[in-house]
């Protein structure tokens, strides 16, 4: 398949429903906020969600944003996404998800970062890629984390390519959320 300017080589956009955005549980002490545009980076969003009884927020974003090359944003561009804020301040822990675009987070994920105050929560990362990732695309990351008052306890990032289909995927999302969340646990107190 070739891929042109005004055409994409990405997966189709997630459809979303109201249900999809977010996800509220009583007593929770941690946060998940996410942008996914294939659904990728929410299933893996989703599943910390579960295993750690966090909230969830998926971030919103323009319609068709990333879909061709003229619609990406570059990193460091601010954005528009809903919410551009969040209250942070019940959460201990803050779960931080963004897809790989071009080798590095989105602009979405940063601009989130960027207007919200994370000054004494342990953070972790989380990412899904289809292809590479920059050699200072994880420690750039952290430094708008770090800038923002958090402390990044945690990267947890899975590679689209190793797996032949949709099951194997989940599989290694599940997998990798119960090997990491000890740590999470363990360090989030």
């Amino acid at each position: 398949m070739a891929c042109w300017l005004f055409t994409s080589c990405a997966a189709p956009a997630q459809r979303l429903t109201t249900g999809d955005m977010s996800i509220t549980r009583p007593g929770a002490t941690a946060v998940v906020v996410v942008h996914s545009r294939s659904g990728n980076t929410a299933a893996l969003g989703l599943r910390i969600s579960e295993a750690m009884g966090s909230d969830y927020i998926r971030l919103e974003t323009p319609p068709g944003a990333g879909d061709t090359y003229l619609s990406y944003t570059e990193r460091n561009d601010k954005v528009d996404i809903n919410p551009r804020s969040a209250d942070l301040a019940r959460y201990r822990l803050v779960f931080l998800g963004s897809p790989i675009w071009f080798w590095h987070p989105t602009a979405f994920i940063y601009t989130f970062i960027n207007n919200n105050d994370l000054s004494g929560k342990k953070v972790v990362l989380f990412y899904t890629n289809q292809g590479g990732l920059a050699k200072d695309a994880i420690d750039e990351w952290k430094a708008i984390v770090q800038k923002r008052g958090g402390t990044v306890i945690d990267v947890i990032g899975i590679n689209r390519n190793e797996f032949e289909n949709d099951a194997a995927l989940q599989s290694e999302i599940k997998t990798q959320v119960e090997k990491h969340k000890r740590v999470w646990i363990n360090k989030s107190d």
